[in-house]
């Protein structure tokens, strides 16, 4: 699982930069399904396999960098899944904000990856997701997607934070711009990017967030 950084209708364009080239590093070791958050639920409900990108006037799909990352994994081949909660007409639209939705919808999400996983049982599969869906752990009020997936899969997900280092206004990181200077030199090495073992990070990331692997970036900002 990797995650792209998005608030709103804006997004870290880089963290799409970085999905494409995952995809490609994905492939060369035999993945060939990637399961997309953006992509909207077939009107018959199954999740895929999906071969081209529905056409959007409006939203994430319509967003070049998403439909290059997208194209990316067509190109090589690859099947496309949708995972996304299903929500119908009659939904109170009211409540979307509320903590009781969020984690309804994490649940649904990993109910709705599961049944991609028994769509081919042991076929490996690529899954990308906004900002922290992801994670292994939650709160006392959260349970993310990543966490019910574990739970109910009893698949233990290998998961990339993009978002570590993105500016999200608001987003309270004293620690940041130190951080940033302590890995200067290897940023520059690498083209301003990159990729860390979550128990390799430095402080205060070492072990945090509930994902596996963090991706370090110069390129933060949100558009």
């Amino acid at each position: 699982m990797a995650n792209e950084a998005h608030n709103g209708m804006t997004r870290c364009i880089r963290t799409r930069e970085i999905g494409a080239r995952m995809i490609r590093a994905a492939h060369e070791v035999g993945v060939r399904r990637l399961a997309v958050e953006a992509l909207p639920s077939p009107p018959d409900g199954r999740p895929g396999p999906m071969t081209a990108i529905p056409v959007m006037h409006g939203g994430y799909l319509a967003q070049p960098d998403m439909r290059r990352l997208i194209t990316t994994a067509l190109d090589l081949g690859w099947s496309l899944w949708a995972y996304e909660a299903r929500i119908d007409s009659g939904f109170d639209r009211t409540q979307l904000l509320s903590a009781e939705f969020t984690n309804w919808r994490e649940r649904e999400q990993a109910s709705n990856l599961c049944q991609v996983l028994a769509a081919a049982p042991g076929e490996p599969l690529l899954v990308w997701c906004g900002n922290s869906h992801a994670s292994k752990i939650g709160t006392d009020d959260w349970l993310p997607m990543g966490y019910h997936f574990g739970a109910m899969s009893g698949v233990e997900a290998f998961v990339i934070d993009q978002a570590v280092t993105v500016d999200f206004p608001g987003a309270l990181r004293p620690w940041l711009a130190d951080l940033l200077v302590t890995l200067a030199d290897t940023l520059t090495d690498h083209g301003g990017t990159v990729g860390i073992l979550s128990d390799q990070a430095p402080p205060p990331l070492r072990g945090e967030y509930g994902v596996d692997a963090l991706i370090v970036s110069n390129d933060n900002a949100l558009t």
